[in-house]
């Protein structure tokens, strides 16, 4: 059975050490974009919410890249095969699951400061966006 994390900094102790990097470089991201975020555990993972609506989820199960999950919570309807209305990724960094969540991966390491500016957009506009 899976740990079960009662705090942020626990699950961020517990990821192997390729992952932690990912998730940290992901946190200081999301408050960067949005200061007044709620960072708090949520389906197993940090998790953040803008006026109380869950719109990010971090995700680092299985063996690719740490994810940061872009979505609305549970309170949409989800329609998979729908094309998103989502418009704000001109670099086509996010891999969409349905009309209303998608994924986007954290480049490796070497790749970051160059792909920075253009993450921080697509994490900002979606923040904005509803």
């Amino acid at each position: 059975m899976p740990t079960q994390f009662t705090t942020v900094a626990e699950f961020v102790d517990g990821q192997p050490a390729e992952k932690r990097a990912g998730v940290t470089w992901l946190r200081e991201l999301v408050f960067e974009a949005e200061p007044d975020v709620t960072e708090t555990i949520k389906w197993n993972s940090p998790n953040y919410a803008v006026n109380g609506v869950d719109r990010l989820t971090v995700h680092t199960a299985g063996r690719g890249p740490v994810r940061l999950i872009l979505h609305f919570g549970t309170s949409r309807a989800e329609h998979k095969g729908a094309v998103p209305l989502f418009t704000e990724d001109p670099d086509r960094l996010l891999t969409w699951h349905s009309d209303i969540r998608a994924s986007l991966p954290v480049p490796p390491v070497d790749e970051l400061p160059g792909k920075r500016d253009a993450l921080m957009s697509v994490v900002r506009a979606w923040l904005r966006s509803s």
